[in-house]
């Protein structure tokens, strides 16, 4: 069984989009060889009631606050919010079956998306998709990603001309690296390789980051064996905004 996972917590909108685009373009959940779930993850009463309204799978995940210091004797920087969400994403692996997919509340998905993740995962890969991103006007364009203006909300997202491009970018084959999400793995590796780390690593002072989060599970995960490649046929829209702009 597949796990498909994704965090929220206020975003009620992004929530309905996420959902509704993973159902759309996820002929594997309706065959029942994959199921999709939220975290919701320090999530206000109001997520968390449209989620049971909605009928969505979920589960609550509340987290400690912890000071800079606190953090800090812990070998954790800044910024404070990051160690909530990635306590948020080792509790989505807690809860998924045998291969998990992260997925962001801002992603939204492309046909066969999920299988082309599927067909290159093997005990030694963590699989992630091409990612397609708007240019942020203070972030751009991460890299690894593909630059593609298709909006920056749901409200706004352009559904045909995405679909349409990504009929031209998609190719088959794998690339070594690439962006750390959405990600497909097994469960059973990202619990021998420690699952995530509770924050970004930081050196002498919280505010210095010395390895982000992300990059740290997946090296945790070579050092066992597991390496990252990027599914150059499995396409998902970013939109690089997020529920914190939300």
């Amino acid at each position: 069984m597949i796990s498909i996972a994704s965090l929220i917590y206020k975003s009620k909108r992004f929530a309905d989009a996420v959902y509704e685009s993973i159902m759309e373009f996820t002929p594997l959940i309706h065959e029942g060889k994959a199921e999709f779930f939220f975290v919701a993850n320090d999530a206000s009463e109001d997520v968390i009631e449209h989620l049971a309204a909605k009928g969505y799978k979920y589960f609550i995940n509340n987290n400690p606050r912890l000071t800079e210091q606190e953090l800090f004797a812990r070998g954790i920087g800044w910024p404070e919010y990051i160690h909530r969400v990635y306590r948020g994403w080792n509790e989505a692996i807690r809860n998924a079956q045998d291969v998990v997919v992260l997925v962001n509340s801002d992603n939204l998905f492309s046909p066969n998306w999920l299988e082309n993740l599927l067909k290159y995962l093997t005990p030694t890969r963590i699989v992630c998709s091409q990612l397609v991103e708007r240019r942020h006007p203070k972030y751009g364009v991460i890299y690894g990603a593909i630059h593609g203006e298709f909006g920056h909300h749901p409200d706004s997202f352009k559904k045909a001309e995405f679909l349409e491009f990504c009929k031209k970018v998609a190719k088959p084959g794998l690339r070594m690296g690439g962006v750390y999400m959405p990600c497909m793995f097994y469960k059973d590796a990202a619990l021998k390789a420690g699952l995530y780390p509770e924050g970004n690593i930081c050196g002498e002072t919280f505010y210095r980051i010395v390895r982000y989060g992300d990059q740290d599970f997946f090296l945790r995960l070579a050092k066992i064996g597991v390496h990252h490649v990027t599914a150059l046929d499995s396409i998902v829209y970013h939109f690089k905004e997020g529920e914190m702009e939300e």
